[in-house]
């Protein structure tokens, strides 16, 4: 298997597995009878481990050359850990054993996706090509899934995470992947400060706003879909559309170039848009329509942010700057977004609150205008056509 096939097969399977986990936890945990705010305070932990633990494995990643090591780990445990889920019903303290469950997943989860995507682009390797089979694989096994916990139990997306991480560690001992090489000094704040430029930090910022967005879109977006009456399978077919839309987005950008600055600001609108749609009503046609915004936003944001992060740092600080991105945008912005969604389902309910979030998505345009014409080094030749304006 050459090493191009490889990483979309690594990607496929990533992301095939993690998909009934993000579209339906929230629906799992309110048939155990949880509250929106015990969904939020879990959504919480679930970033917040990402952002303790993520530093540390990507450091040590780069510090040691050993990113396919921490892979192997990774998927054993957090596949193992995800099965601690199913068990919290039947024991009286259920709420214990969900956070129990979700901190050491978490954890242990971490540095699946920095690792992976430094990887990728260190061989060179079209980012957009790879990606694209994620999205893919996330739309068409999370219909798969919706349909599935409409027959069996919803306990069935942890044991489809379990599986597929099974199937990770078989793929990497086939997969040609080689570790970079290790760090040949010391790692200490001096040698990553050179990453905390202006730059970098505005990058974080829209990073920040947009992850504040992410959990209405995505582990509270079945409780939208059951309170305005549709059943699961429309949860799925959605998401389905969005990673359809996703792919489009990821392979036409791939062809056509941009500028990271423009990418980001047009997905800071189509969040907005999106949100003000799914606000508006709940019918299944305005829903369809919006997982297509939401799906395109999603891939240009995510296709500019991490080439730029590429782009803006050292050679030898690939996986950590990936981890920064994540872990100082993204994943913070959605621990606090996890809170704040599950506040306002409880306060406002789940179709009224994307009308209150919908103003972040104009933050994230508004952050994404201030990043400079110059944003890469001229010296870094940028990825797949793509520009930093």
């Amino acid at each position: 298997m050459n090493e191009r096939r490889g990483f979309k097969l690594l990607f496929f399977v990533l992301f095939a597995s993690y998909s009934g986990y993000v579209m339906f936890r929230n629906v799992f945990f309110d048939e155990i009878g949880m509250t929106g705010t015990q969904m939020g305070i879990v959504g919480f932990l679930f970033p917040l481990c990402t952002i303790l633990a993520q530093p540390i494995w990507s450091f040590v990643a780069d510090w040691k050359g050993v990113s396919k090591l921490i892979l192997y780990v990774s998927s054993i445990v957090a596949g193992a850990a995800v099965l601690l889920y199913p068990l919290a019903p039947h024991v009286s303290a259920t709420f214990a054993v969900v956070v129990v469950a979700t901190v050491t997943f978490a954890a242990f989860r971490a540095p699946v996706m920095p690792i992976a995507n430094a990887l990728v682009l260190s061989t060179g390797t079209s980012y957009e090509g790879v990606r694209a089979y994620g999205s893919i694989a996330f739309g068409v096994v999370g219909l798969a899934i919706g349909y599935l916990i409409g027959v069996f139990e919803t306990e069935l997306i942890f044991f489809a995470y379990a599986a597929g991480m099974g199937l990770v560690v078989c793929l990497l001992f086939v997969v040609p992947i080689d570790d970079p090489d290790a760090l040949e000094r010391d790692l200490s704040l001096e040698t990553v400060l050179p990453l905390l430029n202006r730059q970098f930090l505005l990058l974080l910022a829209a990073a920040f706003a947009l992850g504040l967005m992410t959990p209405a879109s995505s582990a509270f977006f079945s409780v939208y879909v059951r309170a305005v009456g549709h059943p699961d399978s429309i949860t799925g077919v959605a998401w389905l559309i969005k990673t359809i839309a996703e792919a489009t987005a990821f392979v036409y950008i791939a062809r056509r170039g941009g500028s990271y600055r423009r990418l980001m600001v047009v997905a800071g609108a189509l969040y907005t848009s999106t949100y003000l749609l799914l606000w508006s009503t709940g019918s299944v046609a305005v829903i369809v329509l919006a997982q297509l915004l939401l799906g395109a936003g999603y891939a240009l944001f995510n296709l500019a942010s991490v080439n730029l992060a590429y782009a803006l740092s050292p050679s030898e600080l690939k996986s950590t700057a990936q981890s920064l991105l994540l872990v100082g945008g993204v994943s913070s912005g959605t621990a606090v977004g996890e809170l704040l969604t599950g506040r306002l389902v409880d306060l406002i309910g789940p179709q009224e609150m994307y009308g209150a979030l919908a103003v972040l998505g104009v933050v994230v345009a508004l952050v994404s205008l201030c990043l400079s014409s110059s944003a890469s080094d001229p010296g870094i030749t940028t990825r797949s056509g793509i520009d930093s304006d």
